[in-house]
This record gives C-alpha cells, structure tokens and sequence, in this order.
C-alpha cells in the first residue's frame, strides 16, 4: 500500500477519534435513560463506530513503518478492540442473548451484518518468535552460515536424485522407441537414422589409442514374427497387380472419407452455431434483464496479500533494529560526550542544597534514603523546605508513645478513608443495581468508568501534543525521531547517574555533618540508610523430565504420536451461510428478539473469541464447546480457527491419549509446555461430551473416555493465564449424554443453527457454480433450497460432491443436469443419520444449550420472573 493512502487513513480515523470522544464525553454527562430501547440504542450506534474504527486502524497498523508512531497506533488499536467487546457484552446482557441484532443501525449507516465482522487474519496475527518459527518450518527461515552450508548440501542431494530419475526415465524410453522401430519397421528407421547426419570435426590420427573405450553393439536379430519361413519367400513367384483393380478400391475409399468428413464438418458447424446463438441469446437476456448470471460473490480484500504481508515484516523487523542500534549509538555517544559534566551537574546542585540549608537552618537536611529515589525527592521539590526543617528542630523530639499515636491517627485517618470510598462504591453499586433491576442503564456511568476510553482520550492527546510541530508526510522512510530518542536515554542515564553520584555525595554528607558536630561540640551519630530489601526468590520447583530437553524434541515427539495435527487451510468463506434478517423485527414487548440465530451469526461470535488470539491483548473464553447435529460443520469451524490465527493443532481426544493413561501427568505437562512454547495453540477434544460420558459403552470401552476428564480443569484450564494465546475447543452432537462436569470445563458453549433458506440457497448457488456453472437454470438453485432446506450444509455438500463425481461432470455437455439427480441421491440414502435433524432433536439441543450458556439462563430468569409478577397479579 502507498504511502500517501496510509496517510490519509491515518488523517481520517484521527478525525473519527476526534468525534467519537466528544460524542462520548456528551453521553458521559446525560441521565440514565428510562427506556431499555434508548440505551440499546445508543451502545449499538457506538458498537458500529468501534467496530468501523478498529478495522480502520487495524490496517494502519499493518501498514504503518515508522517505530514511535506504530506504538501509538497499536495503543489505540488495543484499547479500541478491547472497548468494542466491553460494549458486545453490554449489547448481550441487554438482549440477554448471545447474539444481537442490530438492524436499524445497520440501515441508517448503509451497511450489511457482514460489515460489522471485525476478524482480518494478516492484521491480528500473532507473530511467533523466530526460533519457534523455525522447528514449525520444514526449511528454516532463518538460518546462520554453518545451516546454510548444511541445508544447500542436503537440497543439493535431492536435486541430483531427481536428475538421476529424469535421466534413467529418459534412457529407458530411448530404448522402448528404439526397439519399437526396430521390430516394426527396421529398414525405414535405419534410412531414416543414417539421413540424419550430423558433422563432425575428427582429430583422429592414425596408431592414436582410445581415450574412451567404445562397445559397439551389432543388432542380426530380425524382430519381424511371420509364420512363412524364408524357403516360402522364395517359393512364391510374382504375382501380377492390377492396378485398374488398386485405382477403383482408392476411389471407393476416398469417398467413404469424403462423406465422413462431410458428416463431421456438419455437425461441428451445427455444434458451433448453437453455442453461438445460446450465448448470443443468453447476453440479450441478460441485456434485457430477463435473465441473471448468478453467483455467490466473497469479498477477497487480502488478494496477494501474502507476499506484501511479508515484505512488510521484513522492513518492519529492519526498521525495528535499525531503531535499536541508533538509541544503543546514542546511548554510548552520550555516556562518552555528557556523563562527566552531567555528574558534576548533579554534585554541584546537591551541593547547592547542602549550602542552602545550612545558610538559613545552620544544619542539614537529612540525605534522602535509595528506597525513596534519593535525591531525586529534592529535584521535583519533594523535601521539606528550609523554614519546614528549622520547625522539626524548633521542636521537642517525640516520645515512643507520641509516634505511637500519631502513627495509630495516621492508620485511623487512612482506614476512615478507605471506608469512606468503600461505602461510596457500594452505594453506587446498588444504585446502578436498582436502576438494572428496572430495566435502566446508566450509559453515562459505563462510559465513564471504561479505562479503554481514558487509554484512547489520553493517548490520542499526548499524540497531538508530541507530534504537533511534525510533519509526517516529508519522513517516506520511516525514519526514527532522534530528538525524541535522545531525550529518552538522557532521562535514562541522568536517574542511572544520579544513584552513582548519590553514593559519593553521601560520604560528602556525613563528612559535612562530622565538622558541623566538630564545631558545635556535640556527638556525632551517622545517618541511618534505608535501602531496598533484595527480593527473595522463589524456591525453585524440582525440574520437570521434560524440562531438560529441548523444545524441538518435543515438538516432534508429539507430532510422531499424532498428537499435533496437520491441517488443511480454510478460511472464513468456506463456512457458507447467511445471517438472520428477521430477529430484530420480531421483538416482543420486552425488547427481546424472539427469533434464533441465523447460521452464519455464529461466526461473528466465534470471531470475538479469536480477537484474544491475536497480538492485541484481549479478554477471550478459555474454552469453547461446539454442539450441533452431524454434518453441521463444528469440525470445519475448529479448523478454520485453527487455519486464521496459524494455530499448533493439538488434539486431545480419547483415541488420541488412551496410550498414555499411564502417566497422564507428565503426557499433559509436555502438551502445556508445547502449547504455551508454540502459541497460537489449539487444544481439540472431538465429541467431548464422550470424556464426561455417564454410561460407557462397549464400542468405546476400549479407549478409556474418561480419561482426562478429571485433568481438564486443574491440568489444562487452570495453567492457562489471561495473556497466553491458548484455547481448548470441543465438539458434541449428543451432549446430553454427558455429566455436569461438560457444563464446567468448557466456559462457553455455542450451538450451531440448524441450516435455513437462505443458507440452503447459498450452499446451492456456491457449490453449483462452481462444480456446473452453465449447465443448471437459476430457478434450481431456489427450488433446491427451499425443498432440500432441512439438511444439514454438510449432507448438500457431499450430496453435490457425490451426484457431480467426475464422469457425471464429463457428460454435462452431452447431458444435461437435471435437479432430480439430487433428490434421488437422498432418496436413495438409507442411513437414517443422514437425514434431517428432526423438530425433536433440536428440542433437545435447545435445551441443553439453555441450561449452559450464560445469557441463555439469564433470559430463563427473567422470563421465569415476568411469569411469576403476571401470575400475582
């Protein structure tokens, strides 16, 4: 991307902060709408502005060089994200559902559901280091000389493995056709051979021996099978030939071909005029708008990106190091030129303070001690002055009984102030419960308390302050601002400086103080140091086995197990669903949506749990359990989480582990130290719901199930902090058969929608487009969608994979493709668990799903209690 386009972005988004914080600070200011509907309002009109802020400097970021201003950029980036998903949650605890709707807004800003997808895979990546990198790359990225050397050899020994294949092929073909022409037309190949002359220059002299040894091979052996040996040949007397008979025999075959020929030409000149006139009428239809060419279109906005995101790396990661060798140059530049005068600066000004106080008190102010900064008290003004000091001596000295009770009046006052800001906060607290509780929002409080907000005012202010007398555009380079670099080493050296002077000025001090004891006669007591306290370190724990061996040796041991996985890329687009646009019109009187989700509104919640995956630091669910019927697509979802944040897929499912039940701990500890090693990290469990199992069947006994169901929690959940980059996901198309214990384990649990129409229709019109684009009428696809509407997207998939194999593909143009070659595939279909999840069943899921997801028992609740208010009355 330009430079110039990145500029204007960075113009533009500035300008929306702008807005965006005086729009907030007004609603900080307003009273507590009495209406839920207005409240839901204004955090969705907000929503929509982060959710458009963050992509926008999410981009900047990617494409933003210069190292001092990509921290501010990522400063905003991260406080932008992490208030956007404080007011997702705001917007669910309103709707008391996991998704939300918000349709009106959508309209007035002239945007679509998909728009508010904040997920971009190149710009929230998470960036390994480069040692990890390197055992997750087959070829190293990043090598020293001696691998290099070692890795050309070893490409080297596979190129000329593959030369001696090419050449062995090579020869051996020469042979075949040689012998082939030898068998079959021996005399015409030899002509052919020696026509083929080829000039030679020879230096032969005559008695010169052979440098080359040459075996000359003499082929006698006639290849030509007959059964008439050669006293038959010469028996045979020589027949006259007619040639009047040759000539009409010639002539018959001639018009044979003639009208062979005649007959293919027509119907290729048939063939080709109807494709002519198809496509001429087709255009005209299309002209005319009787008729649309459709298919699903997919927004493609990273379309060579991956070469361009690695461009970018590189420069940024020269860029970074170029910025660390100019403050380490400047660093020693100014150590070497200033550090001797900014000491005998800092000397005299101690000295200066020495011969003030003793001027004006005729004593000294007691030296500050390391554990408060030392004299650093006395530059920012921090020490009593010299009429405060000449009152401490003035007074009496107090007894322990009298700092006894100050200090006690001192804890008294402190304690009455906590108490005090306590019970302000919880009389907040409980006003804010009271207004919840009636169905009012404070906005103005919720925005004020939000420290993302504070983040953005603060560091949007101090950018505007810092860069004000910049002028970004003329710096194409990116080059760092040395001012700027070398105000921050200044500032570094003056503290690390000032703790030497500190030590040399003491000894001053006490000499000082030594003499003035001398001169009034009275005894000396040196002043008492309070340093800071070494921190004490922790008792090292005793070393794992796993600990002494080097990560790629685990890595591998768990790749070879099977335990990491590789898997196939997809991406958001492969999931092939639409969104609900019927939810928000079919709010009842509560303001509550009555209608389910649509399939494709579970990627966006998905995709908020990917947001604390990425650099940025975000909350996110430590688990997620995905539950549906068969053919739903929760193993394509986990690998398209897998495939976006680039993740080590670790799967953990009972036939997976059951060799290891043994020794479980050291097996989960080697998995938590390679996850957290190798992070992104994914921790799969397929039909999760088996490791909670309640009764265990014989077809599964021997696996042992409930394995690591007892290790998730303390094992797997609890070692995971808050930064790290690891998520357990899990499937289960029959969780009801499972304990309490599921519910537990996985923090959120989503459920995947059963397939509706518009769903059906964009499966249909995908999937056909692209296996038989011209060979089915568009009404189809609808038709389709609306009767096939019941199955689930992966049954469509496999019923199209399976009808549209390849020979069904080499007939289309000769056979037309009949929509009734789909029915009958199902029809045909015997496996009762191919057919379409029944009302019942997804009863069962629904409540399930109720009984586990946090705002599903929220909404029971308040139901449950509207219920019981309307039955007293």
């Amino acid at each position: 991307m330009s430079f110039d386009l990145n500029h204007k972005l960075w113009i533009a988004a500035n300008k929306e902060i702008g807005q965006l914080i005086k729009k907030q600070n007004r609603l900080k200011k307003i009273e507590p709408p009495e209406e839920k509907a207005i409240s839901f309002k204004i955090f969705s009109e907000l929503y929509v502005l982060y959710v458009e802020l963050v992509n926008k400097l999410c981009f900047i970021y990617q494409h933003t060089f210069q190292v001092q201003k990509r921290t501010v950029v990522r400063t905003l980036v991260e406080n932008a994200t992490q208030q956007l998903m404080k007011l997702k949650e705001e917007l669910k605890s309103m709707e008391l559902n996991e998704y939300i709707y918000i349709d009106k807004v959508l309209i007035s800003r002239k945007l679509t559901p998909r728009d508010l997808m904040i997920w971009r895979s190149p710009q929230f990546l998470y960036r390994r280091p480069l040692d990890i990198q390197n055992i997750l790359a087959e070829n190293k990225l990043y090598m020293n000389d001696e691998e290099k050397e070692i890795s050309a050899a070893k490409d080297w020994e596979k190129v000329s493995e593959a030369i001696e294949l090419i050449q062995a092929h090579e020869r051996a073909r020469r042979a075949r056709v040689y012998k082939s022409n030898i068998k079959y037309n021996k005399k015409q190949y030899l002509e052919v051979q020696q026509r083929k002359k080829v000039n030679y220059r020879f230096t032969f002299k005559p008695n010169q021996a052979m440098s080359i040894p040459v075996k000359r091979t003499i082929f006698n052996a006639d290849f030509i099978k007959t059964d008439e040996g050669c006293r038959d040949l010469r028996m045979i007397k020589p027949q006259i030939i007619c040639f009047q008979i040759i000539e009409e025999e010639q002539m018959k075959l001639n018009e044979i071909r003639e009208k062979a020929a005649s007959v293919i030409q027509s119907w290729w000149r048939a063939y080709k005029t109807k494709k002519i006139y198809k496509i001429k009428k087709q255009f005209k239809r299309e002209m005319l708008g009787f008729k649309k060419v459709r298919k699903l279109k997919r927004p493609n906005q990273f379309k060579n990106s991956v070469l361009e995101m690695y461009k970018n790396e590189q420069l940024k990661a020269k860029l970074d190091e170029d910025f660390l060798n100019l403050i380490n140059d400047e660093r020693t530049r100014l150590l070497q030129l200033r550090s001797p005068w900014m000491m005998e600066d800092i000397s005299d000004h101690i000295r200066a303070w020495f011969q003030e106080f003793y001027e004006k008190t005729m004593n000294f102010h007691a030296y500050p001690d390391p554990i408060k900064k030392g004299t650093v008290l006395v530059v920012i003004d921090e020490t009593m002055t010299p009429l405060e000091f000449q009152e401490t001596l003035n007074k009496k000295p107090m007894t322990k009984e009298e700092k006894k009770k100050q200090q006690d009046k001192k804890k008294a006052e402190k304690k009455k102030l906590r108490d005090k800001i306590k019970k302000e906060k919880i009389k907040e607290a409980k006003r804010r419960k009271k207004l919840k509780d009636a169905g009012i929002i404070d906005v103005g409080y919720v925005l004020a308390s939000s420290k993302p907000i504070e983040n953005i005012e603060k560091t949007i202010k101090q950018f505007s302050i810092d860069w004000r007398n910049i002028d970004e555009y003329l710096n194409k380079n990116h080059a760092p601002i040395k001012d700027w670099v070398i105000a921050d080493e200044l500032a570094k050296i003056h503290q690390e400086l000032r703790e030497l002077v500190d030590e040399y000025m003491r000894v001053e001090y006490e000499l000082l103080r030594q003499a003035l004891a001398k001169d009034q006669k009275v005894p000396y007591k040196p002043q008492k140091v309070k340093r800071a306290k070494a921190k004490k370190g922790k008792k090292k724990k005793k070393a794992a086995i796993t600990d002494e061996r080097p990560l790629s040796e685990l890595y591998e041991e768990l790749k070879d197990a099977g335990i990491i996985e590789t898997i196939s890329h997809k991406d958001f687009d492969e999931f092939i669903a639409d969104f609900n646009f019927l939810a928000d019109d079919s709010r009842d009187e509560d303001n509550l949506t009555t209608v389910g989700p649509a399939k494709a509104d579970i990627k966006m919640v998905i995709e908020e749990s990917m947001l604390g995956m990425s650099e940025f630091n975000i909350t996110k669910p430590k688990s997620i359990l995905l539950i549906g019927p068969l053919n739903s697509g929760k193993k394509l979802l986990c690998n398209i989480i897998a495939s976006e944040i680039d993740a080590v897929f670790i799967n953990l499912s009972p036939e997976k582990i059951f060799q290891y039940a043994d020794n479980m701990n050291k097996f989960l500890a080697l998995v938590m130290k390679v996850a957290k090693a190798f992070q992104p990290t994914i921790l799969y469990i397929e039909e999760a719901h088996r490791v909670f199992i309640k009764k265990i069947t014989p077809d599964i006994a021997d696996i042992n199930p409930r394995l690591i169901g007892s290790y998730i929690n303390k094992k797997i959940l609890k070692p995971i902090k808050p930064s790290d980059k690891i998520i357990l996901l899990g499937t289960s198309n029959t969780p009801w058969a499972a304990k309490g214990g599921l519910k537990k384990a996985f923090q959120t649990t989503l459920l995947i929608p059963k397939c509706d129409y518009g769903t059906s229709f964009l499966l249909w019109l995908d999937l056909m487009t692209e296996n038989a684009p011209d060979d089915m009428e568009s009404y189809a696809y609808s038709a389709l969608a609306k009767v096939l509407q019941a199955y689930n997207s992966g049954d469509i998939t496999n019923n199209i994979a399976e009808t549209l194999n390849v020979d069904r593909k080499m007939r289309l143009k000769s056979e037309a493709l009949d929509p009734r070659e789909f029915l009958e595939h199902f029809l045909s279909v015997q496996d009762p668990a191919l057919f379409p999840p029944d009302a019942k069943l997804m009863d069962k899921f629904t409540k399930w799903f109720g009984k586990s997801n946090k705002f599903e028992k929220m909404r029971r609740k308040f139901l449950a209690a509207k219920a019981a208010k309307q039955k007293k009355k």
